[in-house]
């Protein structure tokens, strides 16, 4: 891996016949053009390159000079009758540049000098830290891409210069920029700002994701920056959205392990909520949980997975319509096939009015096959309950006016869904690779997306399961706290 190093050039980096100069820009121009004649040290950059040489060898070494334009905000003296054009460094550069090739040309391979330029090599006011922000984002855009290991120098330049090179530098490097700092009359050693700034860094953007609810995202940052205790909760959460309730559940434990006060019995509570999941058979508390699942999708713009956590709330609905209300099983699955499959053929043949429902419905053209419970066996089973006449074998009324109305409101909102089914078929998430957008869906569903959200909760509601606030609100709320307070 090559090691790259970056330094700004100030005022105090070159002492030129036992002297600091008072005008850089002008004298700076007549000791380069007298060069010979004169003495010179750099009592800051070439300690700390030294410093550096002998870790490693260095591959470049990127010298940063001001040189501003000549206008009236740069004409202006300061207290000692000197302007701020008179304090650029392009000559100190150049002279730098020099010594170095001259006093350490064997342990560096490239030395090169730029100036301190806005996007486009636009003029900066350079004690600006805004501008000097934006300088050197373009400025050390060519070299964020490189495997390099960088070095940053605090050395004598302009403070706001400084700070944007290193946060740059922090931003692009990562945990391969280390900060090297020379004290005056003193021995150059690594400053842990880097470390310090992308705890800042990953905890700002682990915040942002838990504040979207992204809990995969949130994850590999809190267990940079975050306690055991609250990164277990974050790696609960992530789990129990991927409805890998087992691990979730694993994760819960080894958080109460470690932690203690309000943040245990905050995850003494989740554990309760797990109970009922972990089943997978308490199919309302499986309806909630994909209600905050989707919601997680869609305000993370994963559409085409939001796509399919409403369909598969759409099956789950009516599945516990027909197993609540017809009292037919469901559950095909290769544990329960053998005895729920039989009783489910028997006992809509022992239901005549139901049968003759059945066999009445035409989809595309051909009779519906209602041998499984499939999705439009079971929405023709959710169109027989809420029509007036359906009756029970023993001639009964199979629900009440206002429970069939209620199941009425659930039927419309499932049929906006299904409404959604072409778009679906066509994504990843089934049979193609048709794009999912926001666009395409109020576009398909006819009306602001977000809508499908509050429609799952209604349908949770008109079914008569105990509304709860997403669990996935609250452990995003207790997680930012703790790491908002970290020190």
């Amino acid at each position: 891996m090559s090691t790259l190093v970056l330094a700004n050039i100030g005022n105090s980096d070159l002492i030129v016949d036992g002297k600091r100069l008072q005008r850089p820009r002008a004298e700076g121009q007549a000791a380069w053009q007298t060069f010979d004649q004169h003495t010179f040290e750099t009592p800051i950059i070439e300690p700390c390159l030294h410093w550096i040489a002998k870790r490693r060898r260095i591959d470049r070494l990127i010298l940063f000079y001001t040189d501003q334009l000549e206008t009236p905000e740069t004409l202006k003296l300061d207290r000692f009758g000197v302007s701020l054009r008179d304090k650029d460094t392009l000559w100190y550069a150049r002279i730098i540049e020099r010594l170095l090739r001259e006093r350490l040309g064997q342990q560096i391979d490239q030395i090169d000098h730029r100036a301190i330029t806005g996007p486009g090599g636009r003029a900066i006011n350079p004690s600006m830290y805004d501008e000097a922000f934006d300088a050197y984002t373009g400025l050390l855009a060519p070299f964020s891409d490189a495997q390099a290991t960088c070095y940053v120098l605090m050395a004598g330049g302009i403070p706001a210069c400084n700070t944007a090179l290193q946060l740059n530098a922090i931003s692009a490097f990562g945990d391969r920029c280390h900060v090297v700092y020379q004290p005056e009359g003193g021995q150059p050693y690594e400053l842990r700002v880097g470390d310090q700034m992308l705890k800042i860094f990953r905890r700002a953007t682990a915040i942002e994701a838990l504040d979207r609810l992204d809990f995969a995202t949130a994850l590999p940052l809190a267990r940079q920056v975050a306690d055991a205790a609250v990164t277990d909760l974050i790696a609960y959460a992530h789990y129990r959205e991927c409805f890998d309730f087992e691990r979730a559940q694993a994760a819960l434990a080894d958080g109460m392990r470690k932690a203690d006060g309000e943040l245990r019995t905050f995850l003494a509570d989740l554990e309760r909520d797990l109970d009922p999941l972990m089943q997978r058979s308490d199919m309302g508390a499986l309806l909630r949980e994909l209600v905050a699942n989707a919601t997680i999708t869609f305000r993370n713009g994963r559409y085409a997975d939001f796509l399919g956590r409403i369909f598969r709330f759409q099956e789950a609905a009516l599945r516990f319509i027909v197993e609540t209300k017809l009292h037919l099983p469901t559950d095909m699955s290769k544990e329960r096939r053998t005895v729920n499959l039989p009783e489910y053929q028997q006992r809509i043949a022992a239901d005549p009015g139901l049968k003759t429902w059945l066999d009445g419905r035409i989809i595309d053209g051909a009779p519906l096959r209602y041998d499984t419970p499939n999705i439009p066996a079971l929405q023709a089973m959710l169109d027989y309950l809420v029509d007036p006449a359906s009756v029970m074998p023993d001639g009964q009324p199979y629900l009440p006016k206002d429970e069939r109305g209620r199941l009425t409101g659930v039927k419309k909102r499932l049929d906006r869904i299904t409404a959604l089914s072409q778009l679906r078929n066509q994504s990843v998430i089934a049979h193609g690779f048709a794009g999912v957008s926001r666009e395409r869906l109020t576009e398909v569903y006819g009306d602001e997306p977000a809508r499908l959200i509050d429609d799952l909760h209604k349908i949770v509601e008109l079914l008569g399961l105990a509304s709860q606030e997403s669990p996935f609100e609250r452990i995003a709320a207790v997680a930012i706290g703790r790491l908002r307070h970290l020190t």
